[in-house]
């Protein structure tokens, strides 16, 4: 905050614009890890195996990292949280989704 006295401090509200424009990218893999003051979230892409060959397997799997994207510890903790709250809301539809399937009609 400014300690000028003739600055005026306004706050200004922030909205998401439509994210129909924002790539989707896929991943099924992700790597946690931080250095100095950020946190590093790394999601990549290991691609479906159909078949495999038991006499001629490989040595490893590759994971092509997608996206990589640095935060702040106090961001993570709310992004932590928010996660949080997103997958339990996802377990209690679900769970009342099963429920209203199995139940008597």
């Amino acid at each position: 905050m400014s300690k000028n006295p003739d600055e005026t401090v306004v706050a200004i509200p922030v909205h998401w614009e439509a994210t129909a424009s924002a790539p989707t990218i896929y991943a099924n893999q992700m790597f946690i890890t931080h250095a100095g003051n950020e946190f590093y979230l790394v999601f990549g892409e290991i691609e479906p195996i159909f078949q495999l060959d038991k006499d001629n397997l490989p040595d490893h799997f590759s994971i092509r990292p997608r996206v990589k994207i640095a935060i702040t510890p106090k961001d993570m903790i709310e992004f932590a949280r928010i996660i949080e709250e997103n997958v339990a809301t996802f377990q209690n539809r679900v769970s009342e989704n099963s429920e209203d399937n199995n139940g008597d009609s």
